[in-house]
């Protein structure tokens, strides 16, 4: 039976906090759309990279993914937890600023076949306007996992490995899948890692005592 201070405790819970992603893709859709002037990126470097439908499957778990991974943080390393959705929350509005003042796009891949990839690769196509590419969202919040998952001493290795290995399969995606370029991989890579230090710094800035990932807490807010 729920007392008055469990159900307090249940609305204040910290994996409440998990609803600033849904929010944040609330904003992303107002922005998504075509303004005025928009830029491309597309370099050599692009042209060398082929189009390979297979990987619209790493692409499309990418928000499970996102998911999945905070909430074994949570369970797993709190400190982690909460530094890696900070950072996420900072990095998102941050691409939000970049995408109203510098709006980018990047040319789709012309399908071929009605097999059950293609199908999924139209859908995403179709449902995901190509515009906000710079940065990638997909590319800084799958770095943030892995970086998240590397630094932190409570995760074992082989899961270190696992996260790992679907984070870079994701930003591996963005360009084979022809959602991304190069230079929207890189920024995002390169701003997940710059707002996941300073995320560490403004925590321990508001602790007063370092941040200490590894530290396991299950029942504490």
């Amino acid at each position: 039976m729920l007392t008055r201070d469990g159900i307090k405790k249940l609305f204040v819970h910290p994996l409440w906090m998990l609803l600033a992603i849904p929010t944040l893709g609330y904003i992303y859709v107002l922005i998504n759309r075509e303004p005025q002037a928009v830029w491309m990126l597309y370099t050599d470097l692009d042209d060398l990279i082929p189009f390979i439908k297979a990987f619209i499957i790493p692409y499309a778990i990418w928000m499970p993914f996102l998911y999945l991974t905070l909430i074994f943080f949570f369970f797993k390393d709190r400190a982690t937890y909460y530094r890696t959705l900070l950072a996420y929350v900072i990095s998102v509005l941050t691409c939000y600023v970049i995408y109203t003042i510098f709006q980018t796009t990047v040319p789709r891949a012309e399908l071929v076949g009605d097999d059950l990839l293609s199908r999924l690769v139209m859908f995403v196509y179709t449902n995901d306007a190509p515009f906000n590419c710079f940065p990638s969202i997909h590319c800084l919040s799958s770095y943030l996992l892995f970086r998240a998952a590397s630094q932190s001493k409570a995760i074992g290795r082989g899961t270190t490995i696992g996260i790992g290995i679907i984070s870079w399969s994701i930003i591996l995606s963005t360009v084979f899948v022809k959602q991304h370029v190069v230079m929207d991989v890189f920024a995002g890579v390169m701003l997940g890692h710059f707002i996941f230090t300073l995320a560490g710094r403004l925590l321990k800035s508001r602790s007063g005592v370092p941040l200490h990932e590894g530290q396991r807490s299950y029942l504490s807010p």
